[in-house]
């Protein structure tokens, strides 16, 4: 009975030897996972420089444009000049390309030229989606967006 309860244990030992030393590749393997989540989550975030379509992909003088009729929603140029505090000749100009490019669409109405906004986007500066710019939220994260100041 003594060699029969010696080979057992034998046998045990070595199950329990590949056991452990499974579990140790599968522990090694958590850990490499572990260490690659950590150096996605600790590198810094950097917004997308250009994404189309949106508020940042626009030069300045024109998102000074596209914010003031933002709020308006519909205008002339006369009414975005005197929000801006800009020329009505150049708030023409900039509303006529935020139309070219699709930001704005253009109607003559008598002799005045009416522009309404229909497609301006801020960029979520965590996920980098396009968020309408009636939202507070972002649609995709649900990152509070910071409003711009006047």
């Amino acid at each position: 009975m003594g060699s029969v309860n010696r080979n057992t244990l034998l046998q045990d030992e070595a199950t329990m030897s590949e056991k452990s030393g499974e579990l140790e590749k599968k522990l090694a393997e958590i850990d490499k996972k572990l260490d690659q989540l950590l150096k996605l989550h600790t590198k810094p975030l950097h917004r997308r420089a250009f994404v189309p379509k949106t508020l940042t992909s626009l030069p300045e003088h024109l998102r000074k444009t596209a914010l003031a009729i933002a709020t308006m929603g519909e205008a002339t140029a006369k009414q975005v000049a005197a929000k801006t505090g800009r020329t009505r000749a150049a708030e023409s100009d900039y509303l006529n390309q935020l139309a070219d490019r699709d930001f704005l669409k253009k109607q003559r109405m008598g002799r005045e030229v009416h522009f309404q906004v229909f497609a301006l986007y801020a960029m979520c500066p965590l996920c980098g989606a396009r968020v309408p710019m009636t939202l507070d939220r972002c649609t995709a994260c649900g990152t509070l967006l910071a409003k711009q100041r006047k």
